[in-house]
C-alpha cells in the first residue's frame, strides 16, 4: 500500500479529486450567496411597496380603519411571513397584525417606549426568526403625523431557491463525478499504461539481461511518454551492441591467452623439474605459477565453452543413460575437497536405474560445477547433499548445501555470466562462469533449473530433465 500512495496514480487520482471538491464547493457558495441575495432583494422590494401603500393609507384615514380593513382583507400564501405595526408618536403600539396569526417576533414585543427617541428610526432592517428558520425584511417609514409604521415581510422564496439549488448540486455532483472519474480514467490510460509497459520492459531486460532484443515500442499519445520510450530503446539497443561487443572481445581474448599461459605454464615446470635444490621461496612460487595457470585456462576454456553452447552450434549427444553411476562419480571427485574443508557430502538416489536421454560428460560437468559451488561456498563443518529421484515424465538432480546463501536480489542475477554476488567476493575466488554454463548445458537438454536460497542459511539448485532427447 505505501508504494501505491507513491505512485504516479495515486497523485494523479488525488488532482482530480482535488479540482473537484474545490470547484464544487465554490460553485455551491456562489450559487448560495447569489440565491440569498436574489430573494432578500425580492422581498425587500415587496415589503416596499406594502409599506408605501399602508403608508398611504394612514395619511389619508388617521384613525387607521382603512389600514386594517386592507390588511383584513389582504390574504398571504401560507408560506409568506407578514408583520405590521403602527407606533404613535408618544412610543405606544397603537395597531398590530401577523400573518400567520400565532407568529411571535422577539424584537416586537415591546408595547411601549419610555423614551421616545428609542421609538425604530426609518430605514430598512431585517430580523431572523429562529422558529421558521427564514430571514424576513422590514421597512421602518413615518407617516405625515408622525406616526412610525413598520411592515415586514419574508417569503418562501429563498428556501425554496436553495432546496433547488441543492437538488441541482446533487445532480452537478454526480454528473461531475463521473465525468471526473472517466476522464480521470483516461488520463491514467493515457499517461501510466505507457509508463507502466516500459517499466515492465525495462524490468524484463534486467531480469533476463536480453538487452539484444531491445524494448518494446511504447505508443502513446502523449509525445514525451514516445519520446522517452525511443531513448529507452536507443538506450538498450546501443548497450546490446556494447555487450555483444565486449562478448566477442572476450572469446578472442579467451582465444590468444591460451598459448601464451600453457607455455609459462611449461616455463615453470621446466625451472621446477631442472633444479633439484631451488630455495623453497622459489619453488613455491613456480608452483602457484602453474597452479594459476591451470585455473586460468581452466576459467578461459569455461568462457569458450559458455560462448559456444551460446551460440547454438554444439550438437548434443544425447544417450539414455543410467544416472547413478554420474552421482558416484561426482562424490568421488568432490569427496577429497569436501574433506579439506571439513564439509560432510551426502548422496541419496535410488537403487533402481535412473534413465534419462543426456550427453554425460557435459551433464557432468554442469551438474559438478553445482557441486563445486556448494562445497566452495560452505563454511568449515558445513554439509552438502545430492539427490537423485526420477518421475514419469522428468528427472530431478538436487543439490543443496548450509553455506552462505544468495540475497534475494541478487538471485535474478545468479545466472548472468561474469557475475559474482557481493558475499561470493568476499568469500572465494571465481570468474562467475559457472552457474551460466549451468543453466546453458541444462537448457540445451531441454531441461530447466530452478534454485531458492536464504542469506545464512544456504542454497538448494533442483534441475529437471526430461525422460526423452527433445527434438
Amino acid at each position: 500500500m505505501k508504494g501505491r500512495f507513491r505512485s504516479f496514480a495515486f497523485y494523479l487520482g488525488m488532482g482530480y479529486f482535488v479540482v473537484w471538491v474545490l470547484c464544487t464547493a465554490l460553485i455551491y457558495l456562489f450559487s448560495w450567496r447569489m440565491i440569498v441575495k436574489s430573494a432578500r432583494s425580492y422581498d425587500r422590494r415587496d415589503v416596499d411597496a406594502d409599506c408605501e401603500r399602508f403608508q398611504e393609507l394612514l395619511n389619508q384615514n388617521s384613525s387607521g380603519e382603512m389600514l386594517a380593513e386592507a390588511v383584513s382583507v389582504e390574504r398571504y400564501p401560507p408560506s409568506t411571513i407578514f408583520i405590521l405595526r403602527v407606533i404613535n408618536r408618544s412610543g405606544r403600539v397603537e395597531y398590530t397584525a401577523t400573518w400567520p396569526m400565532k407568529i411571535e417576533v422577539p424584537e416586537w414585543q415591546t408595547a411601549r417606549w419610555d423614551n421616545p427617541a428609542d421609538i425604530p428610526k426609518p430605514g430598512v432592517s431585517e430580523y431572523f426568526l429562529k422558529e421558521y428558520n427564514r430571514y424576513i425584511q422590514v421597512v421602518t417609514a413615518v407617516t405625515k403625523d408622525g406616526r412610525t409604521l413598520q411592515v415586514g415581510k419574508g417569503s418562501f422564496l429563498e428556501l425554496d431557491q436553495k432546496s433547488t439549488m441543492l437538488k441541482i448540486l446533487l445532480v452537478f455532483g454526480v454528473a461531475s463525478t463521473v465525468f471526473s472519474l472517466i476522464s480521470g480514467l483516461f488520463m491514467m490510460a493515457v499517461t501510466i499504461r505507457p509508463i507502466r509497459r516500459i517499466i515492465a520492459s525495462m524490468t524484463h531486460i534486467i531480469e533476463t539481461n536480453a538487452f539484444e532484443h531491445g524494448a518494446a515500442p511504447t505508443k502513446s499519445m502523449i509525445k514525451e511518454i514516445n519520446e522517452l520510450g525511443s531513448l529507452f530503446s536507443v538506450m538498450t539497443g546501443k548497450y546490446a551492441q556494447l555487450i555483444q561487443a565486449m562478448r566477442q572481445t572476450m572469446d578472442h581474448v579467451a582465444h590468444d591467452f591460451r598459448t601464451p599461459l600453457t607455455r609459462i605454464r611449461g616455463s615453470a615446470e621446466i625451472a621446477l623439474g631442472q633444479y633439484e635444490k631451488l630455495p623453497g621461496d622459489v619453488s613455491g612460487a613456480l608452483a602457484d605459477i602453474i597452479e594459476d595457470c591451470d585455473r586460468t585456462k581452466l576459467q578461459l576454456q569455461n568462457l569458450m565453452d559458455a560462448r559456444e553452447l551460446e551460440s547454438g552450434f554444439v550438437k548434443l549427444n544425447l544417450v539414455p543413460t543410467d544416472l547413478r553411476p554420474l552421482m558416484d562419480e561426482l562424490v568421488d571427485i568432490y569427496g577429497m575437497l569436501a574433506e579439506e574443508k571439513s564439509v560432510k557430502i551426502e548422496l541419496r538416489r535410488p537403487d533402481h536405474p535412473v534413465v534419462a536421454a543426456v550427453d554425460a560428460p557435459r551433464l557432468l560437468r554442469a551438474i559438478g560445477n553445482l557441486v563445486d559451488n556448494a562445497v566452495k561456498y560452505t563454511p568449515l563443518g558445513g554439509r552438502v547433499a545430492l539427490e537423485l529421484s526420477d518421475t514419469a515424465d522428468a528427472t530431478e538432480i538436487v543439490v543443496s548445501d548450509t553455506g552462505i546463501g544468495i540475497p534475494e536480489d541478487e538471485q535474478g542475477l545468479a545466472w548472468q555470466r561474469l557475475f559474482r554476488g557481493k558475499k561470493a567476493q568476499e568469500f572465494a575466488k571465481g570468474l562467475g562462469l559457472g552457474l551460466n554454463i549451468v543453466k546453458i548445458i541444462i537448457e540445451s537438454h531441454g531441461g530447466g533449473i530452478t534454485l531458492k536460497s536464504r542469506p545464512g542459511e544456504g542454497t538448494t539448485f533442483t534441475v529437471r530433465l526430461p525422460k526423452t532427447a527433445k527434438r
